[in-house]
């Protein structure tokens, strides 16, 4: 590692930007949960890219400290950033079950939850899905957790010049990584549906998203990246592009539009798995390039609602789906909580339900995250009531 410290690639303004990209992928997750939009569940590729940008920044800031500092300083501060939230909700689901509910599964799967490997639970033997809607979106969190350990291990263990070409590579072997766990899992008796599962729960799947986004966070990849503008049409055209042709082919087909835009959740069909996630890693990290650079756009996506909503984004990523499964249970009177299958809500739910939402994250964020938050070491940029946190994304 090299002794001086490089500048960032983004300044504080800039990476409220980010926080408002932030802010349009949980949103979207939302969407998604909530019916509405079925690429929705996208966002959680792009917080895998914005979160490989920060934790690289962050992780390489201080150059001139000991490693072994550094590597306390992220960690703790992923901690503080991460666990008070996590633990409340763990409790919670601990109490529930407890208590006789949250379904079969869930005293099951308290264990994997707990630990931040929840992702790693549909690939062991015995797992039944949950049939309440509470905490299957959490394997993102164990998800990220996980790449954590292998990215400070990378950043902080290889030299700057070694990084630099690590990280391109990494990029460019995300397809093949995604072969590699496909042929493994196939190979362990692993169905067909049930590998392409895998691929999606497994961490060396989404390292080449991780790997986008510190591409764009290292100023000697970036001077060789053409202008943001040109990189963004081309990566955003190729999105379009496989969109385009999924719609012809539907409505061939069918006449109709498909929901999902040809952007189908695990990307089962035609081995979408191996390189529809790197073009979406690539568009994400296209965008987190134009908006980490002045512009309009960096001002669009930085206004204060993004913003704000990026800022908690963790919390909101957190609480959605297990209030989503009360809300469910309080407009069915049966107490179920299960996944709708009559359609999406109405415009009236949907307003209650984000109102509800905000004021919960917003109650978090202030009496629980932000306590913790100020106990930070050697952040990117000192945390406040009013400062987006820009030290990692909330996937």
């Amino acid at each position: 590692m090299a002794t001086t410290e490089h500048p960032t690639s983004a300044t504080g303004t800039h990476s409220r930007a980010l926080d408002g990209l932030r802010a349009v992928a949980v949103l979207a997750v939302i969407l998604f949960h909530l019916g509405l939009f079925q690429p929705g569940w996208l966002g959680v590729p792009v917080f895998f890219v914005l979160s490989g940008h920060f934790i690289t920044r962050t992780l390489l800031q201080h150059a001139d400290a000991p490693r072994g500092q550094r590597a306390k300083d992220f960690f703790r501060n992923r901690a503080l950033r991460l666990v008070p939230l996590y633990l409340v909700f763990c409790a919670g689901l601990t109490v529930l079950a407890a208590c006789g509910g949250g379904g079969r599964s869930l005293p099951g799967d308290l264990p994997y939850i707990w630990t931040w490997t929840y992702n790693l639970r549909p690939l062991l033997p015995g797992y039944t899905p949950n049939g309440l809607v509470l905490y299957n979106h959490v394997w993102s969190l164990g998800l990220e957790v996980q790449v954590y350990l292998v990215w400070a291990a990378l950043v902080l263990g290889l030299s700057r010049r070694s990084l630099v070409r690590t990280m391109p590579a990494l990029v460019l072997a995300g397809p093949a990584l995604r072969v590699l766990a496909w042929l493994l899992l196939t190979a362990a008796g692993t169905s067909g549906a049930g590998a392409v599962q895998g691929v999606y729960l497994l961490p060396f799947s989404y390292l080449d998203a991780f790997a986008v986004g510190a591409c764009v966070a290292l100023p000697e990849i970036r001077a060789r990246l053409p202008r943001p503008a040109v990189v963004v049409a081309v990566t955003l055209g190729a999105v379009l592009v496989v969109s385009l042709v999924a719609v012809l082919t539907g409505l061939a087909r069918t006449h109709r539009v498909p929901t999902d835009l040809g952007w189908p959740n695990m990307l089962g069909a035609g081995a979408g798995w191996i390189w529809q996630y790197s073009m979406i890693a690539l568009a994400a990290g296209a965008i987190t390039y134009a908006l980490s650079t002045p512009g309009h756009a960096a001002r669009a996506f930085g206004s204060a609602p993004l913003a704000w909503i990026g800022k908690v984004s963790y919390g909101v990523y957190l609480i959605h789906v297990p209030l989503i499964g009360l809300s469910i249970a309080l407009l069915s009177r049966r107490g179920s909580g299960r996944a709708p299958s009559a359609g999406a809500p109405g415009p009236v739910s949907i307003v209650v339900f984000l109102v509800v939402l905000f004021g919960l994250t917003a109650i978090s964020y202030r009496w629980l995250e932000l306590p913790w938050l100020r106990r930070k070491r050697n952040a990117l940029s000192p945390v406040t009531s009013v400062e987006p946190d820009h030290e990692g994304a909330a996937s």
